[in-house]
């Protein structure tokens, strides 16, 4: 009997320490029990925190700008990994940036700032819509094998070098992946969690939902039980993404999510013909009754020549407002981020290099035979006097070539509140709760924007429906130079720290 009790005994001593160490319960690994994450005590963890760029970070004075994290209260990053900052040459690495990484990671430690490094851009290009980190750049992940393999020894690389560290909480296999289908979806990510298994038995794991043609983001269950699940939540993109999109939205948090409606009327510049130097076009006019918004465009028509326009500007009441939105300042056509450009109709009109008036760029209609126009996103119109002026410039032009601003009433597209954002996150919470699996959001935003109590009133009932659903959470993001999108500047330069107060509460709860 003792002899009997005693292998019991060892046995359940056994199960319950090697079955720790597989799953990280030993050494001060997190982990995933359940649908929650745990710390080798057992104490129940929540990440909350943001997401910053390893390209950022990596060039700042990065020990300062972990100790201005750790104080809002947050216990994690999310850090964007590019595979061009480690990647020397395929199948070789540039061993200054994971020497710079390994620094980071010790400095958060020292502060208890948890990582997770985020496989942000793979090779090959793993979705065609992150015009951030990879304008016009092919995307071939999916269909080219040698892509896959790079991608998988690259994370055998990071799983070998980081293994031993517990201030790493987790790798995201894959920020954002839009796969052919979902059987490959599953097929990479599975043999992509066995790569890291190879080398790291008690990390967690991030599995973020795919992109599907044709059926929006699904969730998948890979084989491995140390796994946390991600969402990332851009609802609505033209209020959420407002500064880097030309699909734009004038939005009030509660309330209406709005576009153009009903044309009410349009006025115009006196029309450009011939071969002219640059000249100004100006118009002056007042809202019309029943205006609610209001456009700015450029337009060509039947034009056997060439027209180019620069320098656009709008003031109402005397004082400046952006275009080709407000906060969003393209006026002269120099920056060539895609979130800024105006919304360019037809086959004839682009912004590039050549006749300017200051600068380098301007827009060009060129041999316009069908209507193509040039026009910034939706504004909401306000009483007052609007001043709409144009630098011109033309050659042989033909036809009909205007400066136009348009008054519209007001389309509502749809209604917003606390309730749309919940039900807009149910699919990931049901899959939750069917699986018995943690959640995660591993990016979510709200923008600058002209209506921006309605961000803040935004940003504080998605935080609450994250704090009552227990999720955990990375806001996008704690620091860049494109205006609009972060709390801090490149210099850590406070750029939205009203937005910053309202994530500061939660990130404290």
């Amino acid at each position: 009997m003792k002899i009997a009790a005693w292998i019991v005994l060892l046995t359940a001593f056994a199960f319950f320490t090697l079955g720790g160490l597989a799953f990280g319960q030993s050494a001060g690994f997190l982990r995933v029990a359940g649908d929650r994450v745990l710390d080798a005590s057992g104490r129940q963890v929540m990440l909350k925190g943001f997401n910053v760029v390893y390209s950022d970070l990596g060039v700042i004075p990065y020990r300062k700008a972990i100790r201005m994290i750790k104080a809002t209260g947050a216990n994690c990053i999310r850090l964007a990994i590019d595979y061009r900052s480690f990647e020397s040459a395929p199948f070789r690495y540039n061993e200054r940036s994971f020497a710079i990484l390994s620094r980071i990671l010790d400095w958060c430690g020292r502060y208890r700032i948890f990582v997770i490094l985020d496989m942000h851009l793979l090779p090959g290009i793993q979705n065609p819509h992150d015009f951030i980190s990879h304008q016009g750049e092919a995307y071939e992940f999916w269909s080219l094998r040698k892509y896959q393999e790079r991608y998988y020894a690259l994370l055998a690389e990071f799983a070998r070098r980081f293994h031993k560290r517990t201030i790493l909480a987790a790798y995201d296999l894959m920020n954002e992946g839009v796969p052919p289908d979902a059987e490959t979806y599953r097929e990479v990510l599975n043999r992509a969690a066995k790569t890291v298994r190879s080398f790291d038995k008690n990390h967690i794991l991030v599995v973020e939902e795919a992109i599907l043609a044709g059926e929006g983001k699904r969730l998948f269950i890979i084989d491995d039980r140390n796994t946390l699940y991600s969402i990332h939540f851009y609802f609505p993109r033209e209020f959420t993404l407002y500064a880097v999109s030309t699909d734009r939205a004038v939005t009030h948090y509660p309330g209406e999510v709005a576009t153009v409606g009903n044309k009410i009327s349009e006025i115009y510049s006196e029309p450009i013909e011939g071969t002219h130097d640059w000249k100004k076009a100006v118009i002056r006019a007042v809202p019309p009754e029943g205006a609610e918004i209001f456009t700015v465009s450029m337009t060509s028509d039947r034009n056997r020549g060439a027209v180019w326009y620069d320098d656009i500007s709008l003031t109402v009441n005397g004082r400046p407002v952006d275009l080709p939105a407000p906060l969003v300042r393209n006026g002269s056509f120099e920056e060539s981020y895609r979130g800024f450009a105006w919304n360019l109709q037809g086959s004839c009109v682009a912004v590039g290099d050549g006749p300017a008036k200051t600068g380098r760029r301007s827009l060009t209609f060129s041999r316009c035979q069908a209507p193509s126009s040039a026009s910034g996103s939706p504004i909401e119109a306000t009483k007052g006097e609007y001043v709409v002026a144009a630098w011109e410039r033309s050659s042989g032009a033909t036809g009909d070539n205007r400066l136009v601003l348009s008054w519209f009433g007001k389309k509502i597209m749809f209604h917003l509140d606390k309730t749309v954002l919940h039900e807009q996150m149910e699919y990931a919470l049901e899959f939750g709760k069917l699986f018995n699996v943690p959640l995660y959001v591993g990016e979510f935003t709200a923008q600058a924007n002209p209506e921006e109590e309605s961000v803040l009133n935004y940003l504080s009932d998605l935080l609450q429906i994250m704090q009552e659903e227990g999720l955990h959470w990375t806001y996008w993001e704690y620091l860049s130079d494109y205006p609009g999108t972060a709390l801090y500047s490149a210099h850590l330069k406070p750029l939205r720290p009203d937005a910053l107060d309202v994530l500061r509460k939660y990130l404290k709860k």
